[in-house]
């Protein structure tokens, strides 16, 4: 009796250890499975703000939408009728292109005008054409069909028809072509040039080869503050300029010169191929000291010619000279211009005869109207075009024709929008792609700015407002420019997942395997104890 006592008390000894290593087991399971693992995996996620992502994807699925008021002055009201409505016809099953065009009446003051600058500046005042619109003026005495002038407006004969008003708006005014390449998602016919970036360095550069022998008089600061600064000025909307000016010595043309035969003073002249233009540039671009700074540089360069070569004159591919209002310049896209700056004729006769050093002025008038057009070209602002019947009035002024600039900023709102809906995408797609890369407040801050300045730019320009879409989309480029290449994004594209388990699987396998391998023992213990308790009330 006494032995089967002390078995019953052995055996609920033995009962109560395998309980307690029963629930010692457990509890070490719920602390690494339930608590450890949940922890680990929450403190080595990658921290990303919440983004707007399937908005940004369909960024593109809605169409853009341009709108603009264009204004039509005609001195029998039955005319300029028929002209809105064919002209309104004309775009109404456009997607794309929304223009307005509305009929200004005659009225008793713009028939007593007497000349056309006295009718434009009448109705221009009285008439709400904002920037992006545009009117056109009839008047009789006309002896083109359509004459552009420098503001927002232009004149018309009384027999043009709406066809060619229609082509003037397509080509010059909404530049429609230019704006469909921009759009165009087929990327063998889509426009090549890069969205204007918001700051650049204007570095205006004169070159005088051979300062022993050439002193060359110029108040370049003066010159730069005439006519360059107030330009670009003018045309600050897009883009902020810094300019800055420098002399440089002792940089020769590393060209070939042909020596040609002429009838001046001097008898000759040298011949600067076309195809030696690209050579010119790759040998003083290195010297420039253009690359110190992060900003794009447009490079104005003047290149003061020695006496020894001077006259230098550019010649195109057909073996034509290229002078243009007697400066002999070209330009480089995406780099800049340079201008060919040739002594006065005297003043090299003068060193052929003596061999002395000789001075003399650079034409500052002359050099510095071909590098404002250059700064246009350069731009993208300047139209050049050759409609039948169409012209334009002579720039009398160094800021650009007005039609020309607000032509320029809606060009530049469209590739600014295209150019930051695109970045936001791929950016997204990345980000999806590569789960592991960081996305931290500032980059996610970017993004929503973006975001929200991309669909304001679009309603600004559904609404005609042009300088309000401006500032949006060159606002959405700029966020969208940084949070694309933020360094924060880079920060843990070397930690992949696999990576991860790499380095924290071998500290976690230790732990593991006696969690596993309990699983065993649990199922073994708590079979004991059912067979145990069967066995207790049998």
């Amino acid at each position: 009796m006494e032995k089967s006592k002390a078995r019953n008390s052995s055996e609920d000894i033995a009962d109560g250890e395998d309980k307690y290593r029963l629930f010692a087991s457990m509890a070490f399971m719920i602390v690494v499975i339930i608590v450890g693992v949940p922890m680990w995996w929450k403190t080595t996620e990658v921290y990303r703000v919440s983004l707007p992502l399937l908005d940004i994807m369909s960024l593109s699925d809605e169409p853009l939408k341009i709108s603009t008021k264009i204004a039509i002055f005609t001195f029998e009201k039955a005319r300029g009728k028929l002209l809105v409505k064919e002209l309104s016809e004309a775009y109404a099953n456009n997607d794309l292109w929304h223009p307005q065009f509305v009929q200004i009446l005659p009225f008793e003051k713009a028939l007593k005008t007497k000349t056309p600058a006295q009718l434009e500046n009448l109705l221009l005042k009285q008439n709400q054409i904002g920037a992006g619109d545009f009117i056109f003026i009839e008047w009789e005495k006309l002896q083109e069909e359509i004459l552009l002038t420098s503001d927002r407006s232009a004149l018309m004969r009384s027999d043009t028809s709406a066809s060619p008003i229609k082509n003037v708006i397509n080509l010059l005014i909404l530049q429609t072509h230019r704006i469909q390449q921009i759009l165009n998602e087929n990327p063998r016919h889509a426009v090549k040039s890069e969205a204007p970036q918001t700051e650049y360095d204007v570095v205006i550069s004169i070159l005088n080869p051979r300062p022993d022998i050439m002193n060359a008089k110029w108040n370049v600061r003066m010159a730069v503050e005439t006519y360059i600064a107030p330009f670009l000025k003018e045309v600050s909307q897009i883009s902020n300029y810094t300019l800055t000016t420098q002399w440089k010595y002792q940089l020769p043309f590393e060209a070939d010169l042909k020596q040609v035969r002429d009838n001046t003073k001097l008898g000759r002249h040298y011949a600067l191929g076309e195809a030696n233009l690209p050579h010119i540039i790759t040998s003083i671009e290195k010297n420039l000291g253009v690359g110190i700074t992060a900003k794009p540089a447009i490079n104005l360069v003047v290149y003061i010619t020695p006496c020894d070569i001077a006259p230098v004159h550019i010649y195109n591919r057909h073996n034509k000279q290229a002078t243009r209002q007697k400066v002999d310049s070209f330009v480089s896209p995406k780099w800049g211009g340079i201008i060919i700056a040739n002594p006065p004729v005297e003043a090299c006769l003068t060193y052929n005869t003596a061999q002395e050093p000789v001075e003399f002025y650079v034409n500052t008038n002359d050099v510095m109207q071909i590098m404002l057009y250059q700064l246009q070209k350069l731009l993208d602002i300047n139209v050049e075009f050759n409609i039948d019947g169409v012209k334009t009035v002579a720039l009398e002024q160094i800021a650009p024709r007005r039609w020309e600039y607000e032509a320029y900023i809606r060009r530049s709102a469209v590739m600014h929008i295209t150019t930051s809906s695109n970045t936001l995408q791929s950016l997204i797609k990345l980000l999806d792609n590569i789960s592991y890369i960081v996305i931290n407040d500032d980059v996610g801050e970017s993004i929503n700015h973006a975001y929200e300045s991309l669909l304001l730019a679009k309603q600004a320009l559904a609404k005609g407002d042009l300088l309000a879409a401006s500032d949006f989309a060159r606002s959405a480029f700029i966020a969208s420019e940084h949070a694309f290449f933020d360094a924060s994004l880079l920060a843990q594209l070397y930690f992949p997942d696999e990576q991860k388990y790499a380095i924290y699987i071998p500290l976690f396998l230790p732990i593991m395997v006696p969690v596993i391998t309990s699983f065993s023992m649990i199922r073994k213990l708590l079979k004991k104890l059912r067979n145990a308790k069967k066995e207790k009330y049998a």
